[in-house]
């Protein structure tokens, strides 16, 4: 018996290395396929910024990517636009990893047609029906502002809108318009009689609430600006007041962006010298030459290291200038989009 299990020994012993090596052959085989396998979900980013999401869509599902989309809404751009990445493009990612990627959301895409000089019912009737393609669409109005009427402008009739004619944006852009007054007596929706009516003016584009008082004739004051809970209410009137000495009007502002062509501009000079200020609005549409000017701040005494602010809508080649009665231009704005 111990004779055979000495016989024996020798082969467990071959036979236990043998198994050994096997081990050690497995798991060394299982590593490398799990390197492998790590070294296969890693994937490449590729460049999606400007896209329509929907062409992109199957291409980073084939890269396991994880997308969640956020959304903005920028009417100059394309619907389904993808406007921003989290994960730079050329940059390796292990497959599943999570890409936020901003989408631009429009409405039906519509040019802004030209209501100035329409009186308010047939401009309601153009607003109603904007050609979006082959299908018409409605624009909503966001707001009326009546201003007196100045030498022989005709009553009921738009002298300017917001957005200005041309814009290419969406069906949903509200627009603004500024219509002289049906009869100059009548108590309009901007009567700042007895200061009743003040908060009417709130809501509204600031340069009308600042055309409506150099009509009346009414200096006013601009505060710092705030930011609106919604890009809505960019560039239009947070609070109004009206005190002996004039207006003081609050503004909803928004960084505007250089590359749109139309936007609110929120401006600001700390005054050198005291004197008394006016300021004028002029723009120029390219290819045209033909210059538009505006007063916009009317002989307003300001002391050293006061602080002026104008807002405007810039919606071509747009100048403001800033001049003293007796120390002449203290500051020039000019204003341009990219496109």
């Amino acid at each position: 018996m111990k004779e055979k299990f000495l016989k024996i020994l020798p082969y467990s012993g071959y036979v236990l290395f043998v198994s050994l090596g096997l081990l050690v052959f497995f798991v060394a085989a299982f590593l490398v396929v799990v390197v492998r396998t790590k070294e296969e979900q890693k994937v490449m980013m590729p460049y999606v910024i400007g896209k329509n999401y929907i062409e992109v869509h199957n291409e980073l599902q084939r890269l396991q990517l994880k997308v969640r989309l956020e959304s903005e809404r920028i009417p100059e751009k394309t619907d389904g636009i993808i406007l921003s990445q989290s994960i730079d493009a050329g940059k390796e990612v292990e497959a599943g990893s999570k890409l936020y990627l901003t989408v631009n959301i429009g409405f039906d895409r519509v040019t802004i047609p030209d209501v100035k000089g329409q009186d308010l019912k047939r401009a309601k009737a153009i607003l109603e029906k904007v050609l979006s393609g082959e299908v018409y669409v409605p624009l909503q109005i966001g707001g009326i502002t009546y201003v007196p009427a100045v030498g022989d402008e005709p009553a009921d009739t738009i002298i300017d809108q917001i957005p200005a004619p041309g814009k290419e944006t969406h069906s949903g852009e509200k627009i603004y318009l500024l219509v002289t007054e049906t009869n100059p007596d009548k108590k309009t929706s901007q009567t700042l009689k007895d200061g009743s009516d003040e908060s009417k003016l709130v809501g509204i584009p600031v340069p009308f609430a600042v055309d409506y008082l150099q009509r009346k004739k009414i200096p006013y004051r601009i505060k710092e600006a705030t930011k609106p809970e919604f890009r809505e209410g960019h560039g239009l009137v947070s609070s109004f007041e009206l005190k002996p000495t004039g207006a003081e009007i609050g503004a909803f502002y928004l960084k505007p962006s250089t590359s749109l062509v139309q936007d609110y501009e929120f401006l600001e000079y700390e005054i050198d010298d005291d004197d008394v200020y006016s300021a004028k609005v002029s723009y120029t549409k390219p290819g045209e030459g033909v210059e538009i000017e505006k007063e916009i701040l009317t002989s307003q005494s300001l002391k050293e290291d006061e602080m002026v602010r104008l807002v405007v809508h810039r919606f071509a080649n747009t100048k403001v200038t800033l001049l003293g009665k007796e120390t002449g231009v203290a500051k020039v704005w000019k204003l341009k989009g990219q496109y």
